[in-house]
């Protein structure tokens, strides 16, 4: 009798492990070097966890990116570029231009003061 149960367990446990979804990645709109609105979307690999929109003087970023890596400074040294407006979102479609957007030197000004 007890191996009965434990083929039912077996049973129940492959059902699960075959209908078992991990979820979704996140979907951003992606054009690496826009001049204009991006429209074309991709989905993220599990090791971007983020959207990011970023605005130059010459360029426009629309990608997915690691949160952790959402700083001026990373940002800056990564792409080359001194002066930058720049967005990092976690919800699918979120890097969408005309957002709410964060300049660089903001970010610069604001930091001592949330870390006082």
């Amino acid at each position: 009798m007890g191996s009965k149960g434990g083929f039912t367990l077996l049973g129940l446990l492959i059902i699960l492990s075959v209908l078992y979804d991990p979820g979704h990645s996140l979907r951003c709109y992606y054009c690496p070097n826009s001049v204009g609105a991006c429209n074309r979307t991709t989905d993220c690999t599990a090791n971007f966890d983020a959207c990011l929109y970023v605005k130059t003087e010459t360029r426009t970023y629309y990608q997915c990116w690691k949160f952790e890596n959402c700083n001026y400074e990373y940002l800056s040294k990564n792409l080359g570029e001194n002066t930058l407006q720049y967005e990092c979102c976690q919800k699918d479609l979120c890097n969408k231009s005309g957002g709410t957007s964060i300049t660089g030197t903001m970010a610069l000004l604001v930091a001592p003061l949330l870390t006082a």
